[in-house]
């Protein structure tokens, strides 16, 4: 490579690297006049303000005893409403007795199905589609009681799926003969019960739930004064050992619709509910998901500053029928607004709470109704408070995440 050349190639080489220099000098100028700016929309959001609480369920139970040593088969299931009088266990002096009452109420109950269908069977309206869909919609929900973990009342739902197919074979003309199926089970009802089944029946007697076990937990506490627990009567409920139960207890009647359900709470949340109001309480530790249950009474706060609640409820199933003491999740309250990351927010020279955001190129300062602050955000309402003057966080507003460092009427390039 010649002289020329060479010279040629240095030339070439300090040209680029004066391009670059001059590239880097003009950024660096960039960067020192111009901001960058890191927004967030302010979108609408929903959160929880919720309390744990251990929590002892109070009913008004009385035991079911029997003096015999025979076979029990339940009349009616746990967690089912029962009338005075009403039988609800039947004890049998033999197995073979006991299967043939147990198969005498699986063919009355499958007798009556075919009944009701062929009753209705000349008044289907013929509506494939609706059919079709209200049968997807029945196994939908089926499987999402499966999913829940809640069986209490799949057994329903599950007779309710199969009447709706044989509707469904009826309406398109399928040869299903009901009136055969009807005779033979009546024939089989008739024989089953010409057959001696030896039993005694347990008659409840009051009007309530029946319950298929006992905890001994019952006598605890009295149910007329639960309102009159103090917190340490409710600590002392939850440490309590159960009795002994007699091995002739065969199950327990609830005489009282409503039930109770007690806990303490730390005075500061127990002030955000409201006697007479109705709250969710969620079992997540039961097969029973939630409760929705009405504050009934709150105790003066103790020297230790909780509080005694106790909340009533009426809901109930063979699930909600075997709680006593159980962990919950207690919701306070349910606050709506607009979130706002907490490292957004400043306060301007008058000492108001806010935000700065960016309209077009321009800085403006939005204050904030704050109802629920966390540790990274915070929900402000967009429902103004009455007389309320000035400019106000809105959804959708563009939030300038580093606005500590901005000034309301700034104009950034």
């Amino acid at each position: 490579m010649n002289e020329a050349t060479k010279r040629q190639l240095w030339r070439i080489l300090l040209l680029g690297l004066s391009v670059l220099a001059l590239v880097y000098i003009v950024y660096q100028v960039y960067l020192a006049t111009h901001q960058s700016v890191r927004t967030e929309v302010a979108r609408q959001a929903t959160v929880n303000d919720t309390v744990s609480a251990e929590t002892f369920v109070v009913r008004n139970e009385k035991y079911l005893e029997t003096s015999s040593d025979g076979i029990i088969i339940p009349m009616v299931s746990s967690g089912s409403r029962v009338a005075a009088g009403e039988g609800v266990v039947a004890v049998f002096d033999s197995e073979e007795s006991a299967s043939n009452f147990a198969e005498l109420a699986r063919v009355q109950e499958n007798l009556d199905r075919y009944n009701r269908l062929n009753k209705r069977k000349n008044s289907y309206a013929v509506n494939l589609s609706a059919m079709s869909k209200q049968i997807s919609n029945s196994v939908i929900d089926l499987a999402a009681t499966v999913d829940s973990g809640n069986l209490a009342d799949i057994q329903e739902q599950v007779y309710d799926i199969r009447d709706q197919l044989l509707t469904r074979q009826i309406a398109t003309g399928d040869n299903v003969s009901l009136e055969t199926k009807v005779t033979e089970l009546e024939s089989r009802f008739k024989a089953l019960s010409n057959r001696n089944q030896g039993y005694e029946t347990l008659v409840s007697e009051n009007s309530g739930f029946y319950i298929d076990s006992a905890d001994g937990y019952e006598r605890s506490v009295s149910y007329k004064n639960v309102k009159k627990l103090k917190p340490d009567d409710v600590k002392k409920l939850m440490k309590a050992d159960p009795e002994e139960i007699s091995d002739k207890v065969i199950g327990r009647v609830s005489s009282d619709f409503d039930w109770y359900l007690l806990c303490t709470l730390a005075s500061d949340k127990a002030k955000t509910l409201k006697t007479g109001e109705t709250v969710t309480v969620e079992l997540p530790y039961s097969a029973v998901s939630s409760v929705e249950a009405k504050v009934l009474s709150k105790s003066k706060p103790s020297k230790d500053k909780e509080v005694a609640v106790v909340f009533k409820c009426n809901r109930m199933n063979s699930y909600i029928a075997s709680l006593r003491k159980e962990q919950a999740e207690i919701l306070l309250k349910t606050y709506t607004g607009l979130k706002v990351p907490a490292d957004a927010v400043t306060t301007d020279r008058d000492g108001n709470e806010g935000v700065y955001v960016l309209e077009g190129k321009m800085v403006k300062f939005r204050q904030l109704r704050t109802v629920y602050a966390e540790e990274d955000y915070l929900i402000s309402s967009e429902t103004a408070r009455e007389g309320e003057k000035g400019d106000y966080l809105k959804l959708y507003d563009q939030i300038i995440l580093d606005g500590k460092d901005h000034h309301d009427g700034e104009v950034l390039d």
